[in-house]
């Protein structure tokens, strides 16, 4: 994104207000980073300088300089920061981390992204080889001779679907490297050196190799015995060979060892064939150990082979050799793993299992593999289901004692934490007379659980401290996800609202509201009841609701499935679930 000058916009420095929102957006894409981290970053007293630019393909990039150097960037089009090399040098740890050969930085300065032959596969090629991410992460590149970051971007596929692509393909999308036009922004400062990305010797295997480009016999890396950049980066964009030699030459590096011939050999449909029977096994031997057949072809596969896929993988049935359901199942039929039959016509069924099949028996499920409850489609990102929990913030006349217990002003609890305090500032402050069920009320107190208009209290019982205490307090949600900050919301929390409504011609549609709140994303939520119930879905601004809340509308009355999907798919506690009543009732015989 750099390695050509850009043309730069404006410069300001930033406010205040500015700041301030700025540190609340770094804590939240990277929560690792701590309080005192973030000050650090964006400091309140030194220069912080906004610089707004055009890169060279014509992206719109806001950089934010720290005195000198450029510490991080934010695209517009994404509206997600990311450090620099600058900040990773300071913080190597932030991103997930990859490594190559240090050439390859040379052909990364020359615009190329990173493909998959010119990353360093420390021990066997995996599943979990380059670790457990989706598409899209952010991620920093670093050599073997320096675990100091020397590249930022991010990944250009899932891990699952590098160990399946048999090492071709682009793995990292290159936004900013050592030594390129952003760097040299700043006050062009070395990495540090941080030691070897490996504390011991990765063997040269075809895997960390690639394929081997001849090389010119002048070359000073060919003839010291190192590997030079074009060995190291087979398939990098831009890559130039030498002596017009074309992709096709003799490779000088022996690729049948038996890792390669593996990776090979799942390579295509083959991979999604097998990716096919793991999730059919491993389904009947999870979710649906115990489901009643006969059951839909249709629902066994969207609601167990799918939730069945390892993270990171995806099933897509037409990137398979089957091309459709039927003949897979047809296949496993043969096989006499299960029954299939068609009932009534056109329908077909699961029948029966053969739960004393040998591939039944001796498949081993990985509980690892599947980390977190998910909602797969193609694209899909992972779906972790938020943490909600009726919590108490300190305010009002309780602010006082809440002070005297090392509290501030909006902190909130849960009823738990508020009994522990309430009981430990008793028994410190001695005001219960042993074997009595009554407090006396200390002034902190008796400011705390007494109304003006009750007069004075000179005691109270336990059970009624403690609800007035609460009832004093102003009640709150607190949302937590794993990835983001907990957020607040003050009073009753909006549950997911479902209806029914009327369109011209007498159609019905269904409309979402409020989904957004518990970290659903709507799209990819319109997708999902759009696969499953065939019908087609929207998203957009609410009619007749607070401006910003935004709508999914499904057409006719799908309450039935879009109660299902939150409840058993997203994991939506019931109560915070509106409307589900409106489910269309089915015709009386």
């Amino acid at each position: 994104m750099f390695t050509k000058p850009f043309k730069i916009k404006s410069q300001t420095q930033l406010k205040g207000s500015d700041r301030k929102k700025l540190r609340a957006e770094l804590s939240k894409m990277y929560p690792s980073l701590t309080a005192e981290d973030v000050n650090k970053l964006v400091p309140s007293k030194e220069d912080v300088t906004l610089i707004k630019m055009y890169c060279h393909r014509g992206e719109s990039v806001s950089v934010y300089q720290v005195q000198k150097d450029p510490m991080f960037f934010m695209i517009e089009r994404e509206k997600e920061i990311y450090p620099t090399v600058y900040m990773l040098w300071k913080y190597p740890n932030l991103l997930h981390t990859f490594t190559t050969q240090d050439p390859v930085i040379d052909v990364l300065v020359g615009g190329a992204d990173l493909m998959l032959p010119g990353i360093v596969v420390k021990g066997q090629l995996g599943p979990t080889a380059y670790g457990k991410f989706e598409k899209g992460l952010p991620a920093a590149v670093n050599t073997l001779e320096n675990k100091a970051p020397q590249a930022v971007g991010i990944t250009a596929q899932s891990s699952m679907d590098m160990y399946m692509s048999a090492r071709r393909g682009k793995g990292i999308t290159i936004l900013q490297v050592y030594r390129d036009h952003l760097w040299e922004l700043g006050s062009k400062s070395p990495p540090p050196a941080m030691g070897p990305a490996f504390s011991e010797p990765v063997p040269q295997s075809a895997e960390n190799l690639g394929t081997k480009e001849e090389a010119d016999v002048s070359d000073p890396a060919k003839e010291s015995g190192t590997n030079s950049p074009s060995e190291l980066a087979d398939d990098v964009e831009e890559i130039k060979l030498t002596d017009g030699q074309s992709p096709d030459s003799d490779p000088g590096v022996d690729m049948g060892s038996q890792q390669e011939e593996e990776a090979a050999q799942v390579s295509g449909p083959e991979a999604m064939d097998r990716l096919l029977v793991h999730c059919f096994l491993k389904a009947w031997k999870t979710s649906a150990k115990k489901v009643e057949v006969p059951i839909l072809t249709s629902n066994f596969y969207r609601l167990h082979m799918v939730p069945a896929c390892p993270d990171g993988a995806s099933l897509d049935i037409k990137k398979s050799s089957y091309k459709k359901l039927t003949k897979f199942l047809n296949e496993m039929a043969k096989q006499e793993i299960i029954q299939v039959k068609e009932f009534p016509k056109g329908v077909e069924n699961i029948t029966a299992v053969n739960w004393v099949h040998d591939d039944l028996i001796s498949f081993v499920v990985d509980m690892e593999e599947t980390t977190v409850k998910q909602v797969t489609n193609s694209g899909a990102r992972t779906f972790t289901p938020p943490q909600i929990e009726e919590v108490y913030q300190v305010s009002g006349d309780t602010l006082q004692f809440y002070k005297a217990n090392g509290l501030c002003k909006g902190d909130v609890l849960v009823t738990k934490e508020v009994r522990e305090i309430v009981t430990s500032y008793i028994k410190k402050k001695g005001l219960q007379k042993k074997d009595d069920r009554m407090v006396n009320l200390d002034p902190v107190l008796h400011e705390a659980v007494v109304n003006r208009k009750e007069g004075y209290k000179e005691q109270l019982r336990w059970d009624e401290i403690f609800s007035r205490m609460l009832g004093k307090m102003a009640p709150a949600i607190r949302i937590t996800r794993p990835g983001f900050n907990p957020v607040i919301r003050k009073g009753k929390l909006e549950p997911i609202e479902i209806n029914v409504a009327k369109r011209s011609g007498n159609k019905k549609v269904t409309l979402i509201y409020n989904a957004n709140i518990y970290g659903i994303d709507e799209a990819e939520f319109a997708h999902q009841i759009q696969v499953g119930v065939a019908a087609s879905t929207s998203v957009g601004p609410a009619e007749h609701k607070p401006q910003g809340t935004t709508q999914v509308l499904v057409q006719g009355n799908q309450v039935a499935f879009v109660s299902k999907l939150l409840l058993e798919t997203y994991h939506i506690p019931r109560k915070y679930i509106r409307g589900m009543e409106l489910a269309a009732k089915g015709k009386k015989k």
